[in-house]
């Protein structure tokens, strides 16, 4: 398997009108996206890129892992058609927490620039599908792309300005025998980085599916964790009721983080993994997202304690 190198991006693009702002009552339009890009190339030389647009960022990772498993099993996936089953794919790594919860998802699976695979609940901006089409005629550096898409606007008689705020969450390098990975990811309370090596075992050789996967339940395990934090102080302290969705949605999250830190020491036992620094500790980040929300919620538990809600002997500061 050739050296396979990628990163994953949360960007967010803004376009306005170039025009003086006293004269401009347009309200500038915001497009925002996780983009990882999938440079594949099978031992026999066969070659496909594909490009993984989504809503979050686990999702996007886990998709890329499916896809490359895939492809190094099996070969190009777009030539094969109807032979490969996007939809059972997305179906696959969105089944249980994230359909019942994230009614927001959505993914697009981009190829010479054209669309070859989207579906989800929430729906993408057309401009980030704009983007992919300049890129794939660019062919040379993405950031590029923006000013090919500017240019594009003025052709069809509309003058921009597009800003591109863009983001590093995943750093991959993956050989033969060793992986190399780092991540960076950005929660409310604090950012989060840290970088980790894994190299073959006992005759097991690494593959980058295994390695896209473990950096998504890093990565939705922070999320996670500090969403259940939150939850569970608000449930302390009675700001939401004990039966509410969003109490069975804090249930749903723990089960679903209590898998994901069985999958991360699955990955640890199969390979030999280290960290630099330490990897986040996604069970004591809850305990933190607790103690981080106390100053949150002030303004909500105060508006408890004047009302006569909450007693204020339930909260200290």
């Amino acid at each position: 398997m050739p050296d396979f190198q990628t990163s994953l991006l949360r960007e967010k693009f803004v376009i306005s009108d170039k025009v003086p702002a006293d004269f401009n009552d347009a309200v500038p339009i915001v497009a925002v996206s996780n983009r990882i890009m999938l440079p594949l190339v099978h031992r026999d030389g066969q070659s496909e890129t594909l490009i993984v647009r989504a809503q979050n960022m686990h999702t996007a990772t886990r998709m890329a892992a499916h896809i490359t498993r895939s492809f190094y099993d099996y070969g190009p996936l777009v030539s094969r058609g109807s032979q490969f089953n996007w939809q059972e794919a997305w179906d696959g790594i969105t089944k249980g927490y994230e359909q019942s919860w994230n009614s927001n998802r959505w993914i697009s699976i981009y190829h010479k620039g054209r669309v070859v695979y989207e579906d989800g609940e929430g729906e993408r901006h057309p401009f980030v599908d704009i983007i992919e089409q300049c890129d794939a005629v660019n062919k040379k550096d993405y950031s590029n792309s923006i000013e090919i898409a500017a240019d594009a606007f003025s052709k069809a008689g509309k003058d921009v300005n597009i800003s591109h705020d863009s983001n590093v969450a995943l750093i991959m390098n993956i050989g033969e025998d060793e992986g190399k990975c780092g991540l960076i990811i950005r929660s409310p309370s604090k950012t989060t980085t840290f970088n980790f090596t894994a190299k073959s075992k006992g005759g097991r050789k690494i593959k980058i599916s295994q390695c896209l996967t473990v950096a998504a339940a890093f990565l939705e395990g922070v999320q996670l964790a500090f969403f259940i934090g939150m939850n569970q102080k608000r449930l302390k302290l009675d700001l939401i009721d004990s039966g509410s969705p969003q109490a069975r949605q804090t249930e749903d999250a723990s089960r679903k983080l209590g898998r994901l830190n069985g999958a991360i020491a699955q990955f640890e036992n199969m390979f030999k993994v280290n960290y630099r620094p330490d990897p986040p500790d996604l069970s004591k980040m809850v305990t933190e997202a607790e103690e981080f929300a106390k100053e949150i919620l002030k303004k909500e538990i105060q508006a408890k304690i004047d009302s006569g809600e909450l007693d204020d002997g339930d909260w200290v500061q």
